[in-house]
């Protein structure tokens, strides 16, 4: 392979691939090289694989210029590397060879060295566990324009994404729950979800142009926010059978096989359009990824404790 590519392997979940991703493409740029991808080259989680079926990149995203997807998805036999990267989460591994090969797990994103090394974005892991407000620099905003213009959704989810936003209110406060996967169990999230819903209320009141929008991986708190928020003031996405690549009969959004990386994708876009205020959760790439796809001036707070949130919105 030509010295002209970046190679990175992409797996486990939506947003830890889209990181790296778009890290390797500002990297690419500058260095004026194309990004070639390994998409599915390595085992992932339920959240992406179904019944042995594979969600491909072009299955998401659209062709671009900048990037390859490698024709056969998997790492070829002269590009083999130790997986003891495993071990070293937090390294960008550089295999010396004809081309760089990147990988992604624990790897949020990366700098060149001419860079300045004091960016929010040199430990993008470490302050996205920290609670508060996240304030992008201009590598941020970098990554965020190629996000939104270089990573683009398929007609088909794009269509979904439109439709759903057309229900956006002028105001929007985008919240992102993660609750049911392993490293965010422990948050408490049960006077959190009151809290928030008792804001919401308190904002939709203010005026007809404000609105909620929600993403969650926890039926429960779905249930919670609409039992209080009329659907005028509340949107959540409700993806048509079609968009889940899925042998399963159960329509239930929140079944393991019906929330697949199709309605991820949508979800993060719709979260993205949030003009005045979004609410992540910390360490959780997802939000982080909503965020970079929103307005830089639109307010991008994690949180992980009551005390966390706002006093309003």
């Amino acid at each position: 392979m030509s010295t002209s590519f970046i190679t990175v392997v992409l797996h486990n979940g939506l947003a830890n691939r889209l990181l790296p991703l778009i890290s390797c493409v500002r990297l690419a740029r500058k260095s004026h090289r194309k990004v070639n991808i390994i998409f599915n080259g390595t085992p992932v989680r339920s959240c992406i694989r179904y019944d042995g079926e594979h969600c491909t990149y072009y299955n998401l995203f659209k062709p671009h210029e900048d990037i390859i997807v490698d024709k056969n998805d998997i790492p070829p036999p002269e590009r083999t590397f130790n997986f003891e990267y495993w071990l070293n989460k937090d390294m960008i591994i550089d295999i010396s060879g004809d081309c760089n090969i990147y990988t992604n797990y624990g790897l949020y994103t990366m700098i060149s060295q001419d860079d300045n090394q004091d960016s929010i974005c040199k430990n993008l892991k470490f302050v996205i566990e920290k609670s508060g407000e996240l304030i992008f620099d201009d590598i941020a905003i970098e990554l965020g324009e190629i996000l939104r213009n270089v990573i683009k959704p398929v007609d088909e989810l794009q269509n979904e994404i439109d439709k759903y936003k057309s229900r956006f209110k002028k105001n929007m406060i985008g919240i992102h729950i993660r609750s049911t996967d392993g490293g965010f169990i422990d948050i408490r999230w049960d006077a959190m979800v009151h809290n928030l819903i008792q804001k919401s209320l308190s904002w939709c009141k203010m005026s007809v142009e404000n609105g909620i929008f929600l993403a969650t991986d926890n039926p429960k708190y779905y249930i919670e926010f609409a039992s209080k928020l009329t659907s005028d003031q509340f949107v959540f996405y409700n993806p048509p059978e079609i968009l889940c690549d899925t042998k399963s009969t159960n329509v239930d959004k929140f079944n393991n096989d019906k929330f697949n990386v199709l309605c991820a994708t949508i979800e993060m876009h719709l979260l993205g359009y949030c003009n005045h205020l979004i609410i992540g959760t910390a360490s959780s790439t997802f939000s982080v990824c909503g965020m970079l796809l929103a307005n830089p001036t639109t307010t991008k707070i994690l949180i992980k404790n009551v005390e966390d949130i706002p006093p309003t919105f």
